[in-house]
């Protein structure tokens, strides 16, 4: 998750960016808000949001989870991952910890391939809170990943809980 890190780390440096409206997620209780740009079409998922670069070539969704769902939750991500031909390569596997707007943030990323070719995948977790998680899960064409970047950084800087 070293570029999925790297986004993190430009977010501190990057300009504005035309953001869509603040999701907060899920909607039935929120627990956290994301602002996502409305070319990335963001939508509503059964625990959080979702959505896909207006090139198509990167996805990135915040699902909420507690003690009672995490693994249903985490079950989820990596089914929706294998459903869409996305094959993480285990021995390219690492494992990352760091601090996401003063939260806890650990990632594991993999590259790996899809349909289309080489990609470049990630799972994060973001301590919302001593209940709650946030859930991120991120693939982006090796292609397109470092065009799309600095907007996944410009989201990642808006993730923050709800008070």
């Amino acid at each position: 998750m070293q570029k999925f890190l790297a986004a993190t780390a430009m977010l501190l440096i990057s300009a504005a960016t035309s953001l869509a409206g603040e999701f907060s997620f899920p909607s039935d209780a929120p627990v956290a808000t994301v602002s996502i740009p409305d070319s990335w079409q963001p939508s509503e998922t059964e625990y959080g949001v979702e959505a896909t670069s207006d090139d198509g070539g990167t996805y990135i969704s915040f699902d909420i989870a507690g003690d009672s769902d995490m693994d249903k939750v985490m079950t989820q991500v990596f089914d929706f991952l294998s459903e869409n031909g996305v094959e993480p390569d285990p021995a390219t596997q690492k494992d990352s910890k760091d601090t996401l707007n003063g939260m806890p943030f650990e990632a594991i990323d993999w590259s790996g391939k899809d349909k289309d070719g080489p990609v470049s995948i990630g799972v994060g977790i973001i301590g919302l809170s001593a209940e709650k998680i946030a859930i991120v899960t991120y693939w982006a064409s090796v292609e397109t990943e470092d065009r799309n970047m600095p907007e996944v950084g410009k989201i990642l800087a808006t993730v923050k809980p709800v008070n």
